[in-house]
C-alpha cells in the first residue's frame, strides 16, 4: 500500500507539530533503503523513519528507537551526518497534491542559534533532505543551498530516458502527469464526464485527479452511494461533494482490519469502504502499525523461506547418498556372479586347458585369464568377492536411514510451508538445529520453542494437531492414550491429529479432526483428501527413524475437505457426508 498525496499532507501537518524546529542529534541508516533521525524538541526525542523501499515507501515517526542496520558508512551516511547531523528542522514543507515531502535543515558552526535571533555574522549551511515517495521510484535525496544533488539512496545515471539523480547533477521535480484536474475543485459535469466512460469507477476517478489514490478514490465512492446507489447527475453530485470533502476536512487517522485482526489499510481519514475501522491518535501511528504488520509478515516468510532454502540443500544431499549408496547396492548382484565363477572353475579346474580364454557352463560364460592357472584365476575371483563383500558391510542399513531420514526432511518441508507464526517457525528451526540437520555442530538453539495446537471441535472435545516433526512426536506419544484417535493425510506429509475419546464425541468432532489433518498437510490444497485413522495403541514409532516417523495398523479412512482452525468454531457438521460413521470406529 502505497502513500498518497493527503496522507502525505496528513504527515506534514504532524511533523510540524513535531518536529519542526527540533534539531537533529543523530543520523543513522536502519536499511540500505532508509534513513533514521533522531530530533530533539522541547525536551522530547522524536524517531523520524524515512524509506524509498519501493514495496513501502514511507515517511512517519515510530515509538522505538531506531536502531543502525547497515554495518558500513555508506557515502549517504557520510554526507548526512556533514550537514544534516546537529542541524535544525526550519521547514517542512509539500509540493501541492505531491507525494513529496521537503525538509530544510540549517546548520550552525556553533550548534543551535535561537531562530528568533538574527546575527548576519553567523556562518551556516543549509541543505534540504527531499523524501519522494512515489512507489517504485521513490528516493532520497540530499540537496545543498544551490540546489545540486550531493547523494541519494537511489543513483539514477543519465541515460536520456529518466530523469537524473547523481551528485553534482541539478535536482528536478519529478514531471507531473498533465492535464490533471484538482480534486478539491470537484464539479458534478466533470465527476459526471468521468463516470460516464463505465468500467472501474475507482480507476477512472484515479486517472483524472492529482492525488487522489485508488483507496481515496474508492471511499469517495463509498462515501456517495451510502444509503443507496444514486445514479446519473445524483450520483455525480454526491462523488463529487465527497472528494472535495475528503481534502478539506479536519484529518481523522485510522485503521481497516480483517477478519484475521490484522490491518489491511490506513488513510488520514475515517474509512467508509471497510467494516472494521479503528481511529488512532495520529497518521504516523496508522502507519507504523500497519507497515509493523506487513514486515511481521514479510520476515517470517523470509525466515521460512530461508530455512526452506537450507532444507532443500540438506535433502539433495541426502538424495545424493541414496544415489551412490543404491549403487553400492546394486554390488550384491555382481558379487553373487563372482562367487558363482569361483567355484565354477574350481569344480572343473580338469577340464581347463592351459591359454584358454573362457569357460562355457549352464549356458553362462566364464571368461579366463589365459596368463593364470586355473587355480589362479579362481582366486583371483574370491579376493575381488571378499573385497566387495566388506566394502558392502552395512549398506543395506545404511540405505535404510537414508530413505527415513529423507521421509523426516519431507515432512518437515511440509510443515514448514504451514508455518504460518514466528513460534512455529522458530520450533521447526530449533529441532533441525537439534537434530544436527542446520547450524554447525554442537551449536545451540535459538528462539522460542512452541507447543502443540490444542482447539475443541464444536462438541468441546479437545483436538490435537503437531506442527513440526517434534510436536508430531509429542501429540502421538505424549499426549495420547491408547484408545484416543490418531488421524493423518493419506500418502502425504503432515500433521499427527489426535481426538481425547474421554468424553462425548461424535461425527462432527470426527470431521472437523480430518479435515484439520488435510489442512495441515501437503494436500491442504486440494478440495478433498484421504485421512487414515485409527487408535493410538496401534501406532508405532519407525526404529532407528527420526522423530516424528510412525507406522500404522488397524486403519480406515475418510475423504474430507481441509478446514482452518479459524473455520472450526463456525463450522456446521453434515454427518451424513461422512464415508464411515464414528460407530464403525473401536471407542
Amino acid at each position: 500500500m502505497n502513500l498518497d498525496a493527503l496522507t502525505v499532507a496528513a504527515m506534514v501537518e504532524e511533523l510540524r507539530g513535531t518536529i519542526l524546529h527540533g534539531r537533529v542529534q543523530h543520523v543513522l541508516l536502519p536499511t540500505p533503503m532508509s534513513i533514521g533521525l533522531e530530533i530533539f524538541r522541547e525536551g522530547r526525542r522524536h524517531q523520524l523513519l524515512v524509506s524509498a523501499n519501493p514495496r513501502n515507501a514511507r515517511l512517519h515517526l515510530v515509538e522505538s528507537r531506531l536502531s543502525r542496520g547497515v554495518e558500513h558508512d555508506s557515502p549517504l551516511l557520510l554526507l548526512l551526518r556533514k550537514y544534516v547531523r546537529k542541524g535544525v528542522v526550519t521547514a517542512i514543507e509539500q509540493p501541492d497534491l505531491e507525494r513529496i515531502v521537503v525538509l530544510s535543515i540549517t546548520k550552525y558552526p556553533g550548534g543551535r542559534k535561537d531562530l528568533e535571533e538574527e546575527d548576519e555574522t553567523l556562518a551556516e549551511t543549509r541543505c534540504e533532505l527531499v523524501v519522494e515517495l512515489i512507489g517504485s521510484r521513490s528516493n532520497l535525496i540530499l540537496v545543498d543551498d544551490d540546489n545540486m544533488i550531493l547523494e541519494a539512496v537511489k543513483r539514477i545515471p543519465n541515460d536520456g530516458e529518466r530523469r537524473a539523480i547523481m551528485p553534482r547533477n541539478a535536482y528536478t521535480a519529478p514531471a507531473r502527469p498533465a492535464e490533471r484536474l484538482d480534486p478539491r475543485r470537484a464539479t458534478t459535469d466533470d465527476i459526471e464526464a468521468v463516470l460516464a466512460r463505465g468500467g472501474d469507477a475507482a480507476r477512472a476517478l484515479t486517472s483524472v485527479y492529482a492525488g487522489v489514490s485508488p483507496q481515496l478514490a474508492r471511499e469517495a465512492l463509498a462515501r456517495a452511494n451510502a444509503g443507496g446507489s444514486p445514479q446519473g447527475a445524483v450520483r455525480a453530485s454526491r462523488v463529487a461533494v465527497e472528494l472535495a470533502g475528503l481534502f478539506v476536512a479536519p484529518f481523522a487517522p485510522s485503521l481497516a482490519y480483517g477478519e484475521d485482526e490484522q490491518p489491511i489499510a490506513f488513510a488520514p481519514y475515517n474509512m467508509a469502504q471497510y467494516a472494521d475501522v479503528r481511529t488512532v491518535a495520529s497518521i504516523s501511528i496508522a502507519i507504523e502499525t500497519f507497515y509493523d504488520s506487513a514486515e511481521h509478515v514479510t520476515n517470517h516468510a523470509q525466515r521460512r523461506d530461508h530455512l526452506a532454502a537450507a532444507l532443500r540443500g540438506v535433502q539433495e544431499k541426502y538424495h545424493r547418498q541414496r544415489e551412490a549408496l543404491e549403487r553400492e547396492l546394486a554390488r550384491a548382484e555382481a558379487l553373487d556372479t563372482l562367487r558363482w565363477e569361483g567355484e565354477m572353475i574350481f569344480g572343473y579346474l580338469h577340464t581347463i586347458e592351459p591359454g584358454q580364454t573362457v569357460l562355457d557352463i549352464e549356458d553362462r560364460t566364464i571368461r579366463l585369464d589365459p596368463r593364470k592357472t586355473p587355480v589362479e584365476n579362481a582366486q583371483a575371483r574370491f579376493r575381488e568377492y571378499d573385497k566387495a563383500k566388506g566394502a558392502l558391510a552395512g549398506v543395506p542399513e545404511r540405505l535404510d536411514a537414508t530413505h527415513k531420514q529423507l521421509d523426516w526432511l519431507d515432512e518437515s518441508v511440509a510443515l514448514l510451508e504451514m508455518a504460518d507464526s514466528f513460534e512455529a517457525i522458530s520450533t521447526i528451526e530449533r529441532e533441525l538445529t537439534e537434530q544436527g540437520i542446520i547450524g554447525r555442530p554442537g551449536a545451540r538453539p535459538k528462539g522460542p520453542r512452541a507447543g502443540p495446537l490444542r482447539l475443541r471441535s464444536s462438541e468441546g472435545v479437545t483436538i490435537f494437531v503437531g506442527r513440526s516433526a517434534g510436536q508430531n512426536e509429542q501429540v502421538t506419544f505424549g499426549l495420547a492414550q491408547p484408545h484416543d484417535l490418531w488421524m493423518h493425510a493419506r500418502g502425504v506429509p503432515g500433521a499427527h491429529v489426535v481426538i481425547q475419546v474421554d468424553g462425548e464425541w461424535g461425527d462432527a468432532t470426527l470431521l472437523e479432526a480430518a479435515g484439520l489433518a488435510v489442512h495441515f498437510s501437503k494436500a491442504r490444497n486440494q478440495t478433498a483428501a484421504e485421512v487414515t485413522i485409527c487408535e493410538r495403541r496401534h501406532v508405532r514409532k519407525v526404529a532407528g527413524g527420526p522423530p516424528g516417523l510412525v507406522t500404522i495398523r488397524n486403519e480406515r479412512s475418510i475423504r474430507v475437505p481441509p478446514l482452518r482452525p479459524d473455520q472450526l468454531a463456525e463450522r456446521m457438521v453434515n454427518a451424513e457426508t461422512l464415508t464411515i460413521r464414528a460407530s464403525d470406529l473401536s471407542r
